[in-house]
């Protein structure tokens, strides 16, 4: 994902309110639902109920993890604190699998024990009312991802996305049960509900999992970070490019060949170059190059994917 350029501090500012949105619209939507449901007895909306509540939960954790995410690194952690983010994710989805289970403990018991739906009118109202707060929250929160790129709000926003069909399932399944007395209707939608929301949360586990267990960054951005690399006149091989990240900020590290005949300072100096380059692409990574004399044999490799190294034989380069 390309990203606008911004100051950190933009940055910052952007996630918090994303976050506070986040936060707010949860409450107003507990509210409304909390309403909807006393009068219509509905599986469904008690199910969007308890969604939202876990919004609520998910959205005050998410709203702390992105403060601690963005306090600066200090002796203890080298790194920052940017592994909070996909912690937080990983709790969320965490979170949603448990609500789905219990929604579908529910549904299936209502499948057994079905009732009318009173006031169905009503109920729909407030949903149409909490699906123009939701479709606000994510026009705003699509606009922090394409600045910031934020895995927590992408999360958030993955979830709420999902939630907008969610509830205009849940007014055709209220209207129906109520107007053609198909009661059965909203119990198996807060089934459908359930499969659904197992299915969003794997898709955010996957992320937050990769992120943790440090997984590279898509080939793409590696072959363009070592195109960078090479793009100055004095590199003349990459090889043991190794990415990774941690929230908002992303690590490369990568050696670098050279002529065998430049002084330390040259070397040094062109090595801060090549650095520069590609940090005009990548403003938050932290780059660390390590500088080889071409033809050098390599002993040791830090990619399992470089293959054996023969002592006195130069491999090439290789990423």
């Amino acid at each position: 994902m390309t990203l606008s350029p911004l100051v950190a501090s933009e940055v910052a500012r952007l996630k918090k309110a994303a976050t506070a949105a986040s936060l707010a619209t949860a409450t107003v939507m507990i509210g409304l639902k909390v309403g909807a449901w006393a009068i219509t007895d509905s599986i469904s909306v008690l199910t969007s109920m308890m969604d939202s509540i876990l919004d609520f939960s998910v959205g005050l954790m998410n709203f702390v993890a992105v403060r601690k995410a963005l306090s600066p690194a200090n002796r203890f952690h080298r790194f920052g604190f940017g592994k909070v983010e996909p912690l937080a994710v990983l709790a969320e989805a965490v979170f949603l699998f448990g609500v789905a289970i219990m929604i579908m403990i529910e549904a299936i018991d209502r499948l057994r024990h079905p009732h009318p739906i009173s006031h169905a009118e009503l109920g729909a109202w407030a949903m149409a009312a909490v699906i123009v707060l939701t479709i606000g929250l994510l026009l705003y929160q699509r606009h922090v991802i394409r600045k910031t790129g934020s895995l927590v709000v992408r999360a958030d926003a993955i979830h709420y996305a999902s939630d907008v069909m969610i509830h205009v399932g849940i007014i055709f399944s209220l209207l129906l049960s109520d107007l053609a007395g198909v009661f059965w209707v909203d119990s198996a939608f807060a089934c459908g509900v359930a499969f659904y929301l197992v299915w969003s949360a794997r898709t955010i586990l996957s992320e937050s999992i990769g992120i943790l267990l440090d997984g590279e960054l898509p080939d793409t951005e590696r072959h363009k970070i070592r195109d960078l690399a090479l793009s100055h006149p004095e590199v003349k091989g990459v090889h043991d490019l190794r990415t990774r990240s941690a929230g908002p900020q992303i690590f490369i590290q990568l050696h670098v060949e050279m002529n065998p005949n430049l002084s330390l300072r040259d070397a040094h100096r062109y090595t801060e170059e090549a650095i520069d380059l590609i940090l005009a692409a990548y403003p938050d990574a932290e780059v660390q190059i390590h500088e080889e004399p071409v033809g050098m044999p390599r002993h040791r490799s830090w990619c399992a994917e470089a293959g054996p190294i023969i002592p006195g034989q130069y491999a090439g380069p290789k990423d």
